[in-house]
């Protein structure tokens, strides 16, 4: 994932009503047509006027919820509301302009809201006006030195214009307010590497890969000790107990659910291990122990989505250990470069034996296989082959797609994964080298690319394609910018589409399209990179020619 990229979408609100939903009265349960009895009895009720109006607004009746609203600007004894009313009613109608207008009269009842202030300055970056809005976000912290949002968007402007100094404070001011935020660290360590500060790239990646979550082992010894005696019932009573007292502590919940699947019991294994999930949501091997124990029971499509998480969150790992690589080696530390870059390839057959597995398990899944006790791959020649079967099998698939789609980038990604698996080396490199020619900035196949020809012997290749992997592109910037500009502005984003769509009804490049904007929206963190490529392993379980003819809300979908 290129971490710099998704800066450039950090801090984005999918609408303005995000902002003041906390301030404005009602609820998204009142229903419209309830208020407007009530209000035709009370036609001189400020509050009714003003609920009726909130309710038309989350029902997008836009032109009924700014007459409500009116009248409750007439009729009320403040105009706080009601103007923040209008100017969501605005923003949803895309006019920028009278947003404005009414946060302006919003902020004069209340001029040092910072909820109000970070609506201004949204306003002013989506029109294009930067100082006006870097202003505002500034006002903004100083009124709440708490608001992430205003920091994140700070620091895109700073990107976008190759600010390096004011990016990098912005997040080193999030950085002091998480600590423990493994996403700001990192973007924190690619910006120190942008601005060819690498010294302090080094300490913010190494300080990011610290941040494992980890216990004592002292509180488990007592049930290790039990669990190798034999004494099951009591080591689970023990880590029972702790969990119990420690709920917060992943590890405690990975540990229990350990024992549970010795004895034998699903449910409780699935239980804890979702626990530790839930507790620590980026812990890989929480991830893939719920999701190994899904697979046992032959659950397979809730494997397969627990292991294409799992392949993120391996990606993510991968990506740092090559940052802070590239780093060192920038600082002159060529020999502790060369054994991070060591490490990073290491990592890489998780992900490609967690992506395989997914696909594998979603075509299972796909035959209706009947669940069947796990057994070892390696201690199963059968088994060997039947995985080899599926595989072959979604090879053909991808193949397929790709005769209807040359232009996929994710598909020649997915593909290369698949025949990197198979041990077919040389084609994966290929396959990289297509996605890559087809989006540059596609960060996890530059890695993926670099890893292979690491492998092959072609160390100075890799290196350089390392390198470019975490070297972020000025004419893409703006790009990436924009379009995360554009796609929070849900409006103009869809009609944008439907434009397009117009001009090229019944073109073949069509699907390429809306497949290349879903990875660009990916690469600016609008689009949750696991759940799109679980859609798009989804998308090819019908083996018929519909499969890359999506509809129209495609892209919309993947909000």
């Amino acid at each position: 994932m290129s971490y710099l990229l998704e800066s450039l979408g950090r801090g984005l609100l999918p609408h303005l009503l995000a902002a003041f939903e906390h301030q404005l009265p009602g609820h998204e349960t009142e229903r419209f047509e309830e208020l407007e009895q009530r209000r035709d009895t009370s036609p001189g009720s400020a509050d009714l006027a003003m609920r009726l109006g909130m309710a038309y607004l989350r029902e997008l009746r836009l032109g009924e919820a700014r007459a409500a609203l009116d009248t409750a600007m007439e009729l009320s004894t403040s105009s706080l509301q009601p103007a923040l009313g209008l100017a969501c009613v605005y923003d949803e109608l895309g006019k920028l302009p009278e947003s404005l207008r009414y946060l302006s009269i919003a902020q004069a009842n209340d001029p040092k809201d910072p909820a109000i202030v970070f609506g201004l300055a949204f306003c002013y970056e989506r029109m294009g006006d930067m100082d006006a809005a870097l202003a505002n976000y500034e006002r903004a912290i100083t009124f709440c030195p708490q608001l992430r949002n205003a920091y994140e968007r700070s620091a895109a402007i700073a990107v976008k214009r190759g600010d390096w100094t004011r990016a990098i404070s912005c997040y080193e001011q999030l950085a002091q307010l998480e600590p423990d935020d493994l996403d700001v660290l990192l973007v924190l360590a690619n910006l120190f590497l942008q601005a060819q500060r690498p010294r302090e790239a080094i300490d913010r990646f190494q300080r990011a890969l610290l941040i494992e979550p980890e216990c004592s082992d002292g509180p488990l010894d007592a049930s290790h000790e039990l669990a190798a005696d034999g004494k099951l019932a009591e080591a689970v009573q023990t880590l029972e107990n702790l969990t119990q007292k420690y709920p917060g502590v992943a590890d405690f919940h990975i540990r229990l659910g350990d024992l549970y699947v010795k004895a034998g019991e699903d449910q409780q294994a699935v239980e804890q291990f979702q626990a530790a999930v839930e507790a620590q949501p980026n812990y890989l091997e929480a991830t893939i122990k719920l999701g190994t124990q899904h697979m046992r029971h032959g659950r397979f499509v809730d494997a397969a989505q627990l292991f294409n998480r799992a392949v993120e969150l391996n990606d993510r790992l991968m990506t740092a250990f090559v940052g802070l690589g590239v780093a060192q080696r920038a600082a002159g530390r060529e020999r502790e470069a060369a054994a991070t870059f060591d490490l990073a390839a290491s990592l890489e057959p998780n992900s490609t034996l967690l992506f395989s597995e997914t696909a594998r398990l979603q075509l299972e899944g796909e035959h209706g296989r009947a669940p069947k006790p796990f057994v070892a791959p390696s201690r199963s020649p059968e088994r060997q082959a039947e995985n080899g079967d599926f595989l072959s099998e979604a090879l053909r698939r991808h193949r397929q797609a790709l005769l209807q789609s040359p232009d996929h980038a994710d598909l020649h990604y997915r593909y290369g994964l698949l025949l990197r698996q198979m041990g077919e080396f040389d084609g994966a490199i290929d396959a990289f080298q297509s996605a890559i020619a087809i989006n540059p900035q596609y960060v996890k196949a530059l890695i993926k690319l670099g890893v292979c020809l690491k492998e092959a012997g072609r160390a100075d290749e890799a290196i350089e394609i390392f390198q470019r992997a975490l070297t972020l592109r000025g004419e893409y910037v703006d790009v990436h910018y924009e379009l995360g500009l554009l796609f929070a502005q849900r409006n103009r984003f869809d009609l944008a589409l439907e434009e397009f769509e117009r001009a090229v009804t019944g073109q073949q490049h069509n699907a390429s399209f809306r497949a290349n904007l879903a990875l660009a929206l990916q690469n600016v963190g609008m689009v949750d990179k696991a759940s799109a490529t679980w859609r798009a392993i989804c998308d090819l379980s019908r083996d018929d020619d519909s499969i890359l003819t999506p509809q129209r809300s495609a892209v919309r979908d993947l909000r």
